[in-house]
């Protein structure tokens, strides 16, 4: 686990950029082939995908190589996130964060004493390979990723706040939240949505201060990289899965 997110780590703080999945399905195949073929990250999508917390150590045993599991978890309830990485999540993601005091809440509830509030079992978790690793706990406060979601107007006007703070390592702009709490949904709004995106980005580039986001908003990868975001979170198992599909029905009823 150190080994894996602290490559990962290294990447952001060169301000390198990475580049990963969702996983919204239990099938634990789409973490071993995301390690097959070596994205940086495969985000474990406990908000929205169909998987629970008895689902993640079969999940998480998918990983391998330099392939970092993240976690969404659906809240910032500090007992599960926990409980996610004493599963052995190498860091969490967590959504709708609105103040600097939950977001550090979040950040000290992934952490050990004196750091952080995180509970300590260590002899019972996977995550510490149920005791047998006698350097987890010193590693874990240094190496377990936090990354904070900004889904609204005031959220973002936080970001240099909660992305300045010791104890978060990436921000995270959740564009489809944040266009429907600005009233910008949709294709006609696109220009007025990334010019709020862009400007915090740019704060927050200036200030050093790693920024995630989805393809979004008529934009692709490649200017996503050049705008300046670090974390990109493209496609997941379900996408991909209906993508195949509906290109094979197309063909199978071509004439």
């Amino acid at each position: 686990m150190q080994h894996v997110t602290t490559s990962l780590k290294s990447k952001l703080q060169q301000g390198k950029s990475i580049g990963g999945a969702w996983m919204m399905t239990v099938n634990p195949a789409f973490a071993e082939i995301a390690s097959a073929v070596g994205l940086d990250f495969v985000v474990v999508d406990m908000e929205h995908g169909a998987i629970g917390l008895a689902d993640l150590p079969g999940i998480l045993r998918g990983f391998s190589r330099e392939t970092t599991a993240l976690v969404r978890v659906p809240s910032a309830d500090p007992s599960l996130i926990a409980r996610v990485l004493d599963r052995g999540a190498h860091g969490v993601m967590v959504p709708r964060v609105e103040s600097v005091e939950i977001a550090l809440e979040v950040a000290r509830a992934a952490k050990f004493p004196p750091q952080g509030d995180r509970g300590l079992a260590l002899p019972a978790l996977r995550a510490s390979a149920y005791g047998t690793n006698a350097d987890y706990r010193n590693n874990a406060n240094r190496d377990t990723l936090v990354i904070i979601q900004l889904e609204s107007l005031n959220a973002m006007n936080l970001a240099l706040e909660i992305g300045g703070l010791p104890e978060v390592d990436l921000v995270f702009v959740g564009p489809t939240d944040l266009s429907a709490n600005l009233n910008l949904e949709g294709p006609d709004h696109f220009i007025e949505l990334n010019q709020v995106i862009d400007a915090v980005v740019a704060k927050c580039k200036s200030a050093k201060i790693p920024v995630g986001i989805i393809p979004f908003a008529g934009r692709a990868i490649p200017e996503l990289k050049q705008l300046g975001f670090q974390m990109i979170v493209a496609g997941s198992d379900v996408g991909f899965l209906r993508d195949s599909a509906v290109n094979l029905k197309k063909i199978l009823d071509s004439n």
